[in-house]
């Protein structure tokens, strides 16, 4: 009989999917909001002003800074709705 072990790669992928999915990767709301705080900085890039930016894509500046910072602090469960 022959044993082998699992590499470490396997286990370091196992660990970071239970991670992101303890902080809520494969909520809609959670990528939702990472995608909008994307194209927020995309559209930053290319100097487009805040009103644009709230019309296209429907949050205020305060609530754009406001995810930015809880994803800083808090990772992607800082996304989470309250």
């Amino acid at each position: 009989m022959q044993l082998t072990t699992v590499g470490k790669e396997v286990l370091r992928g196992a660990r970071k999917a239970r991670e992101l999915q303890e902080a809520g990767a494969g909520d809609p709301t959670v990528q939702d909001r990472l995608r909008k705080l994307k194209q927020v900085e995309a559209l930053r890039k290319y100097r487009m002003g805040w009103p644009e930016i709230q019309e296209l894509l429907g949050i205020s500046r305060a609530t754009y800074y406001r995810w930015r910072k809880r994803l800083k602090e808090e990772g992607l469960a800082g996304l989470k709705p309250r």
